[in-house]
């Protein structure tokens, strides 16, 4: 795969004694089938899956691996009482807040959100709302911050 936007990732392949696993191209394949409905997903989301999505050094993602994170926010939306009407993928959480990309957004480096479903449901945070960061944005500041020992 042709990595274009997320070349920190394939820069720092080892961070901390940490190393990169990716994905095959043929398991982002089943990946999207079963989250995407078989389309692509973003390309600097795919370059991610490709290079770190099994594990990655710099912060992202759960210890029982990205699948099972799409489980978990979907738990917590069930558990808060709340629905999404738009596709999502989660790659990362946090105190029950997930960072998602919107797979309904047509660009190939996808602006980050944050799903709350408890702060939602207290109504103190929307349900949904963007964090700032565009994916590579993003992964290029987490990958600084553990090059730097900066806590997240």
């Amino acid at each position: 795969m042709n990595i274009e936007y997320v070349t920190q990732i394939k820069e720092n392949v080892k961070l901390r004694s940490f190393i990169n696993r990716g994905f095959s191209i043929d398991k982002i394949k089943q990946i999207e089938s079963k989250y995407n409905h078989g389309k692509e997903f973003p390309k600097a989301f795919r370059e991610f899956l490709f290079l770190a999505g099994d594990f990655n050094n710099f912060g992202f993602d759960d210890i029982d691996g990205i699948e099972a994170l799409q489980e978990y926010a979907k738990e917590d939306m069930e558990m808060a009482g709340q629905t999404v009407n738009r596709s999502f993928f989660a790659f990362d959480v946090l105190d029950s807040m997930h960072s998602v990309i919107l797979l309904d957004e047509i660009s190939e480096d996808p602006k980050v959100y944050l799903l709350m479903p408890f702060l939602a449901k207290g109504g103190s945070q929307p349900l949904i709302k963007p964090n700032g960061w565009n994916f590579t944005d993003l992964v290029n500041e987490n990958i600084r911050r553990v090059k730097n020992n900066i806590s997240f």
